[in-house]
């Protein structure tokens, strides 16, 4: 407690030097001086289980972001931001809502101030205070939903160094998976009660791109200890924008061994034509990030938690006319360690299609079919979901 207490009185202390400072700070930061954006999603989901004791979910809902960020004073501005998703009519029962993540887990619509920040950024050096997205790889946004996953932390960026950036952070609250828990939210029986503290890397190497990230618990009272993450990209002058792709990745149990992944990723485009090959192993224990799709694969995006697993993938990208896209993938995952895990064992077929009408518009269709082997403890299920993307700024 004492760490979030530290947090508030500092963001308070900058901010009230910032108005002593100067009269013209409340013409910098008058509305007309700032901008405001409306992001708005119209999104259909349902998802089906074939077990007869297994309920289905679906919801139909309207939302997306209103945010308002202030003009620029000295390198300090803030920003404001409300995040909802609202059930449209009636037309599908709110019971059927919560576990699509377009609504609580109750049913009710997501409705909550999701950014509150303050941010002083000189270019070099950035910090930024408050309830606010992050874009790493164990603690992302995870833009799936309605609406993304947001923090209450405390980041220092700085970017002194050409093509990298080096952030340290804490996090002490999250809104969970497509701000799906309502509100923000301290796991204490999984980080434990004084939250999280993280450091990222991120650089490119003349053509090499490299990311790191570490997260240690502050408290030895959670499930997990720590999360690890490495990843690097190269490309291969062979064929047309080809690539290798490696990453390794772990989460270390406070009372168990730590899970290991290891991931390769390979591509090349032919004839507009995106075409990988992935492989992608689980070793030792259940991997999870905080929230995140740090791994390759369609399937594996981050918000559950994966047991030790060998998973293969292809995925192919067709772009049929301007503006489009079609993703088609498949995988074959095979749990391991079968005495303790072996429940999780299927294919999945994955299809995303987009289409950019226009600058303020697009609309996204996603179809998954997931088939378990007959001795799998688990159900198929098939996922549609349509959303429609509108945008004024």
């Amino acid at each position: 407690m004492k760490i979030k207490t530290i947090l508030l009185l500092t963001t308070a202390q900058v901010f009230c030097t910032a108005i002593a400072s100067d009269f013209s700070f409340s013409e910098a930061m008058s509305p007309g001086n700032g901008t405001t954006t409306l992001d708005t999603r119209t999104f259909y989901f349902d998802r089906s289980f074939d077990k007869p004791d297994t309920d289905d979910a679906e919801a139909f809902t309207l939302g997306g972001i209103l945010k308002y960020e202030s003009g620029d004073y000295k390198s300090f501005g803030f920003g404001l931001a409300y995040y909802g998703s609202h059930s449209l009519f009636g037309i599908v029962d709110r019971d059927k809502g919560g576990g699509t993540a377009l609504l609580q887990i109750d049913g009710d619509d997501i409705s909550l101030l999701g950014e509150a920040y303050i941010d002083l950024d000189s270019g070099t050096n950035q910090v930024k205070l408050g309830r606010q997205r992050l874009t790493t790889p164990l603690m992302d946004d995870h833009d799936l939903r309605m609406v993304p996953t947001a923090y209450e932390a405390a980041v220092y960026r700085n970017k002194s160094f050409e093509d990298t950036i080096l952030e340290v952070g804490y996090v002490s609250a999250f809104t969970g998976f497509g701000s799906s828990l309502g509100d923000f939210e301290s796991p204490d029986e999984v980080w434990g009660e004084d939250g999280l503290a993280y450091v990222y890397a991120k650089s490119n190497m003349g053509p090499v791109s490299v990311r790191a990230q570490f997260i240690g618990t502050l408290e030895d009272s959670g499930t997990y200890e720590n999360y690890g993450y490495l990843d690097g990209k190269l490309p291969i002058e062979a064929g047309n924008k080809s690539y290798l792709s490696g990453q390794f990745a772990h989460t270390g149990h406070q009372t168990e061994p730590s899970s290991k992944v290891l991931g390769l990723k390979t591509g090349t485009s032919v004839s507009s034509v995106d075409l990988a090959f992935i492989l992608v192993a689980i070793r030792d224990n259940r991997f999870k990030a905080v929230e995140a799709g740090p791994l390759y694969t369609e399937w594996q995006q981050g918000y559950g938690t994966y047991e030790p697993s060998d998973a293969v993938a292809v995925q192919v990208t067709f772009h049929p006319m301007e503006r489009s896209s079609i993703l088609l993938g498949y995988a074959d995952v095979e749990s391991r360690d079968g005495d303790v895990f072996n429940t999780d064992t299927y294919t999945e077929f994955n299809l995303d299609a987009q289409y950019t009408i226009n600058d303020a518009s697009k609309i996204r269709l996603r179809y998954s079919d997931k088939n378990q082997d007959e001795d799998s403890d688990r159900e198929d299920r098939q996922d549609f979901r349509i959303i429609y993307y509108y945008n004024f700024h």
